[in-house]
């Protein structure tokens, strides 16, 4: 009884016959092909259970032989050995690249080929499908037909790489990684076309569209919907629609009123997924049409792994950058930090004779709520004046833990008066706050010192920080829960 089929694929007569009565003594049955062309075509007549190919072989080679048998859905999971004299690491290399399972040198010792045959037999058997065992698809290649199919592979492979390379670049690129997310969507509709491209990240609640075709904000709100209970059937469900930043790229593209009637689309998207964990989704939306559909489908396919790695990095690094600019309680800008954007606003306002304002906050009488209460309830009191302070603030605005109990706040295009509103606003805000210790409630006031560039006696930043302190210390001094504002 035979103990499996196998084409062996060489010209060589003499590694052939040695060869072969070394597989036949074994028990197996060997079908002997002499080129390339015969090796493919014996392989789709028999479903042989392996196949032993030479690299140099007459028509064309071992290697673009285990390609298309790799590339064919009825013959991938056939085990490929290559047999050759060829013994450098990038034979070995490019042999493997091309889809061969094992790679044995000529030279070889008996025992050493049947153990491979063995065992990558013993693999096949695994991979193959029971409802694709033992049928052969009966065709047969003329050389024509063969390179055709050879030439539409090197075109596929080739489209394939062009994009992933597209896309590896981005990963070398210093940019803000909103705009990664948004150029790799840019890539993809590149290919596609006429699609909208949606990231949405999990953890991070956030989404950017990359909008490449023309539509209304009603269409547009009905692709983030999608994008929203796509991310709910990975049983992400916790995202709330009001709290995800969304960032929007091709903005021009959108008409700003209805336009006719409301259009279809057809959906199709991978997970983003780093190890075994969904951190996200890609989601392409375009025409609705089964051909949209399957050329999404097969790009989405091409790129997920190398997408998933962009974003990701882009992801970690923009995760560390932000620890490097926070602080770790609160969230805010770090002391250094916001000295680096106090500089800036400064020399702005400077050449371009602009008005800011500068906000010194101290909260009343912290340390007896440290001694009182414990410094976890103080650290309690510090996340949630930082979300309330955000709170009564514009996105231009800046605010930043300046250290211990002290905030600092930078308002842009903003004067003495406007300033202290704002500032009035936010001790109001605190005055009528609770803050939530272990189980109880908490009150606090805070005080604040405000003072405004430009202004005669002030020379430089610190001049300005010495001002705003000065009406701090003013404020503490005249009662506490209070604004202070120096001309």
């Amino acid at each position: 009884m035979s103990q499996g089929a196998i084409v062996l694929a060489d010209d060589n007569k003499l590694v052939v016959k040695i060869t072969s009565a070394i597989l036949e003594g074994a028990g197996y049955s060997v079908s002997v092909a002499w080129d390339g062309l015969e090796a493919i075509n014996k392989v789709y007549g028999e479903m042989p259970d392996l196949v032993i190919l030479d690299i140099e072989m007459p028509k064309i080679n071992g290697y673009q032989v285990c390609r298309l048998l790799k590339d064919d859905e009825f013959t991938k999971d056939i085990p490929v050995l290559m047999l050759t004299g060829r013994d450098q690491q990038t034979d070995l290399f490019w042999g493997m690249k091309t889809g061969a399972d094992a790679y044995v040198t000529k030279g070889f010792k008996p025992e050493q080929l049947l153990s491979e045959v063995s065992e990558q037999m013993r693999k096949g058997k695994e991979r193959r499908s029971l409802d694709k065992k033992g049928k052969a698809p009966g065709k047969v290649l003329d050389e024509e037909g063969v390179l055709s199919r050879v030439i539409d592979l090197l075109d596929s492979k080739l489209f394939s790489s062009t994009i992933l390379n597209e896309i590896g670049a981005l990963a070398g690129l210093s940019q803000d990684y909103r705009k990664t997310m948004a150029s790799v969507l840019e890539i993809i509709s590149w290919v596609v076309g006429n699609t909208i491209g949606v990231v949405l990240l999990f953890e991070e609640e956030e989404m950017v569209l990359h909008v490449s075709r023309n539509m209304n904000f009603d269409e547009l709100k009905e692709v983030q919907k999608k994008a929203f209970e796509t991310a709910a059937s990975y049983g992400y469900d916790r995202l709330n629609p009001e709290r995800v930043k969304v960032d929007i790229f091709g903005e021009e593209n959108i008409a700003k009123e209805k336009e006719g009637e409301k259009r279809n689309f057809s959906f199709a998207h991978v997970p983003l997924s780093v190890q075994k964990r969904i951190i996200g989704i890609l989601m392409l939306a375009g025409p609705a049409s089964p051909a949209f559909a399957r050329q999404a489908e097969m790009v989405l396919g091409i790129v997920q792994n190398q997408a998933t790695i962009v974003i990701d990095n882009a992801r970690l690094y923009e995760a560390a950058r932000q620890l490097a600019i926070t602080d770790g309680l609160t969230k805010l800008y770090n002391h250094r930090f916001f000295q680096e954007l106090f500089e800036k606003e400064y020399k702005r306002s400077d050449r371009y004779n602009t008005i800011f304002s500068f906000i010194m906050l101290d909260i009343d009488h912290f340390k007896k709520v440290n001694d009182t209460y414990g410094h976890l309830c103080g650290d309690e009191i510090l996340k949630g004046l930082a979300d309330l302070i955000k709170g009564c603030l514009r996105s231009m605005d800046i605010v930043a833990r300046y250290g211990g109990e002290e905030f600092a706040i930078l308002l842009p295009e903003t004067n003495g008066e406007e300033a202290l509103q704002t500032a009035e606003r936010m001790r109001m805000a605190v005055e009528s706050q609770t803050f939530m210790g272990d189980d109880f409630g908490l009150n606090i006031t805070v005080s604040m010192g405000v003072a405004t560039y430009p202004s005669p006696d002030i020379r430089g930043r610190s001049d300005l920080i010495a001002k705003a302190d000065k009406a701090l210390y003013e404020a503490k001094e005249s009662g506490r829960n209070r604004v202070v504002f120096v001309e």
